[in-house]
């Protein structure tokens, strides 16, 4: 089952059991996150949050929506985060020889993609401020020192930011920070080679602004297409649309020429000057360390609309366990698939939460040989799902890479660290073979005639 919109997603929690309302006063500032960090800790990621009464606003905040593998599922419409492993596994069976280079569009070629392309949609009824003003919305400051150079310490941290190339025709959507700076700006802090930075440059290019629109809520499909690494510039609301498995309605906004999902909570539009920035930062993130301040561009608001008793969803970062660390799991269950695809010698990959966000996985090879694990590094580190990778351990396929006691086992008995452990050319990226193909000793392994005998038996053991 697919939710066309978060308030939908936020009543199947509350029939479930997974969700807590908080209807005391809370503050935005420190106050909220501290409380959603406190819960995010508790075992399997504790209850999504809806604070009812943030003081200084009249709309409510969603944190943790997305905290436990459960709900993670729930999001996505499957019973098991592997299901979307064997659906991306079947859309990519249908590309003859898939290179990374090409893959977005090998995939945007393929019927069975292209129907989950955006349809029009209405607007869910948002209505436009008379003037728009950010500093309504009760958005977060999640850190003491958060953004603390410029005085502006409060974030929009679950946005789904649209940009397109200045021909528009390559929309691309990602999550990335913005700080409010007051009424009608936002600091927007994306990666130097992200979708967005790269239209920026196209448009500084040509002298011109670029329009930019900002959506909170909507499918929760767009949240996790919008968080995924995707290949080249493969349409993230299109991708939604594969993981809802029915198009993801798409409305025109007022002052841009963009299209944001139709049935989002709040929708922000603006323009960037590619020449004007502005000083963001610190900001506090998974790292358990801030952030360091930096140059961000400066997005001027010219239209804020908003649904009646708008929800606004909001992420909190830091420390794990959090609740970006369950969404990975999602990516990572897509990767999977990707990688078996590209590199046929992997089995399947895990991220352990402590590790997810260095682009660090613990990955298991078929029949692994002689030199494989280094050629097999080699091609992993090219790609850009691993090139900020500290540390891959690989494992055998025996070895599940979940389960982190038997990788750890394997890791200190089949490893020969003066062999086993090799860094890349930079000296920043490691591997460590832990398939114990290099010890050459004859492993251990259970007579599978008595291994049946044992299972068939076992009630009669009295156990």
């Amino acid at each position: 089952m697919s939710h066309r919109d978060l308030r939908q997603f936020l009543s199947l929690l509350q029939s479930s059991g997974q969700f807590d309302r908080i209807t005391v006063e809370t503050d935005p500032l420190l106050e909220i996150a501290a409380i959603t960090d406190r819960v995010c800790k508790q075992p399997g990621g504790g209850m999504a949050l809806l604070f009812e009464h943030p003081r200084g606003s009249s709309f409510p905040v969603a944190t943790n929506l997305f905290g436990s593998r459960r709900r993670v599922e729930m999001a996505l419409g499957v019973d098991n985060l592997d299901r979307l492993t064997d659906r991306m596994g079947g859309l990519l069976s249908l590309v003859p020889e898939p290179l990374f280079s090409h893959l977005d569009n090998q995939i945007a070629a393929l019927p069975g993609f292209t129907r989950f392309s955006p349809i029009a949609g209405s607007d869910a009824s948002r209505a436009a401020m008379d003037t728009p003003d950010l500093t309504a919305f009760p958005f977060l400051q999640t850190w003491p020192a958060d953004g603390s150079a410029c005085g502006h310490p409060r974030y929009i941290t679950l946005p789904l930011v649209f940009t397109t190339d200045p021909e528009g025709t390559m929309p691309n959507c990602g999550i990335y920070r913005c700080q409010v700076r007051g009424a009608t700006e936002l600091a927007i802090r994306w990666n130097p080679g992200s979708g967005a930075a790269r239209h920026l440059e196209a448009f500084r290019q040509r002298g011109k602004r670029m329009p930019v629109a900002i959506a909170l809520g909507g499918p929760p499909a767009a949240i996790f297409s919008a968080l995924f690494p995707l290949p080249g510039d493969l349409d993230e609301m299109a991708f939604a649309g594969f993981l809802a498995n029915e198009p993801i309605p798409m409305t025109s906004c007022r002052t841009v020429p963009l299209r944001v999902p139709a049935t989002s909570e709040v929708v922000i539009e603006g323009y960037v000057d590619p020449g004007e920035t502005v000083v963001e930062g610190p900001f506090g993130n998974h790292t358990g360390c801030y952030s360091p301040a930096g140059s961000a561009p400066l997005l001027r608001v010219t239209s804020v609309s908003h649904r009646a008793e708008a929800v606004i969803p909001t992420t909190v970062v830091g420390p794990p366990p959090m609740e970006d660390c369950w969404m990975a799991m999602a990516w990572e269950r897509l990767l999977a698939a990707f990688l078996r695809r590209l590199v046929p010698v992997v089995g399947d990959l895990h991220f352990p939460l402590e590790w997810v966000f260095h682009q660090s996985p613990v990955i298991s090879l078929v029949n692994p040989a002689l030199g494989m694990v280094r050629e097999t590094a080699e091609q992993l580190w090219s790609l850009p799902w691993f090139a900020a990778s500290r540390l891959v351990i690989f494992v055998d396929a025996s070895s599940e890479p979940a389960d982190l006691s038997r990788v750890a086992w394997a890791a200190i008995n089949l490893a020969d660290l003066g062999h086993d452990l090799f860094a890349d050319t930079s000296g920043k990226r490691w591997a460590l073979d832990a398939t114990g193909g290099s010890l050459g000793r004859q492993r251990i392994v259970p007579d599978p005639v008595v291994a049946q005998q044992v299972a068939r038996r076992w009630r009669e053991y009295g156990i």
